[in-house]
């Protein structure tokens, strides 16, 4: 098995470059090629990072000795370049979220396991010392039973923001979604997998300040699958960037994250005395509050060619990974509907 990997990124965006400069401290891959349908900025990411440009990631694929694609492009063309880069053989990272679709979400995990290569998603906010902490904290009983879990991301987005690189933002052909799919699914993610997966959910969702297509402000609950309630309020309407925070409480104490670091551990259990594994220690190595955004994206990364060369699982399979678009489609539905959904994301129980 290979231990370096040459590494394609679909996408020369804010999130193709964050992988981009992620690679340059990983000595265990290369940036090889980035697949970029607007000749310029395809070109112009190729000379800054020194590899190869191609107009698509079919034509990427050809490159010789490609052994990773990265996708990075809106989130409804996830599906499709990640089929085709598992039946030319190639592992696949993509950003979250993996699909915006059930179909999706069942067409990528089917081509990957049908070409037997791994595929793996990027959620870096798990990858902090205080996050995984917290999740090792609620498996070894220092909260007692949880009885409730609550997230909220309050944060500013422009029409500016909506309206750039095509304004494919905000639909639901290629963003799938608003807060919620794009960026609160972050929150949605650490809550499901924190409390092993959700049972039913409830929610309304709104349009209130902006000229898109999807929601920037919406409200959930949830019943997860341990039985304990919470819930999910996001926008994209907010004054400013908000810290983001995560509370959860149970009969012997609670703990508060914002950021994905512990503001308030209001536990007899020391924290110190929290048992974290080995593979904990590895995936959060270097993590410290406030880092820059694109650390947690360089170990997350990292981890994953280290488990493909050790013929491991990647840290946040695609399998697992579905959890949390699972639940934002049962909260459209729920909040279409206004019935209750049952949830069919269910956290991989060893994450």
């Amino acid at each position: 098995m290979s231990t370096h990997f040459n590494v394609g990124i679909s996408g020369a965006g804010t999130i193709g470059r964050i992988h981009a400069e992620a690679l340059r401290i990983i000595d265990t891959a290369s940036l090889v090629a980035v697949a970029e349908p607007r000749t310029d900025a395809g070109k112009a990411f190729a000379e800054e990072f020194g590899c190869a440009h191609y107009d698509s990631v079919a034509d990427m694929l050809s490159h010789d000795s490609l052994d990773v694609v990265i996708i990075a492009t809106p989130s409804g063309m996830h599906p499709d370049q990640a089929v085709l880069a598992a039946q030319a053989g190639k592992h696949i990272i993509t950003e979250k979220p993996m699909a915006i679709t059930k179909e999706g979400l069942d067409g990528m995990i089917a081509a990957a396991s049908d070409a037997g290569v791994h595929l793996a998603v990027i959620f870096q906010n798990r990858l902090s010392t205080d996050v995984l902490t917290v999740k090792r904290a609620i498996e070894q009983g220092a909260l007692g039973t949880p009885v409730l879990a609550n997230g909220a991301m309050y944060w500013h987005r422009t029409d500016e923001y909506y309206a750039a690189n095509g304004g494919w933002r905000g639909t639901w052909s290629l963003d799938g979604g608003g807060a919620l799919m794009n960026q609160a699914i972050h929150t949605v993610d650490l809550l499901q997998w924190l409390m092993g997966g959700v049972r039913s959910i409830s929610a309304h969702t709104a349009t209130l300040t902006h000229q898109i297509e999807t929601e920037d402000v919406a409200s959930a609950t949830f019943v997860f699958a341990n039985g304990a309630l919470g819930s999910i309020t996001a926008t994209t309407s907010a004054q400013q960037d908000y810290p983001v925070r995560v509370e959860i409480v149970g009969t012997r104490g609670r703990i508060t994250l914002e950021n994905n670091a512990i503001t308030l551990w209001d536990v007899a259990t020391a924290r110190e005395d929290i048992q974290l594994t080995d593979d904990d220690h590895r995936l959060a190595d270097g993590w410290q509050p406030g880092e820059p955004f694109g650390a947690g994206h360089a170990r997350q990364l990292r981890s994953i060619f280290d488990a493909i060369a050790s013929g491991d699982t990647p840290y946040v399979p695609g399998t697992e990974a579905r959890a949390a678009v699972d639940c934002i489609l049962s909260i459209y539905e729920a909040a279409r509907s206004g019935a209750s959904v049952e949830g069919e994301g269910v956290a991989h129980p060893a994450g």
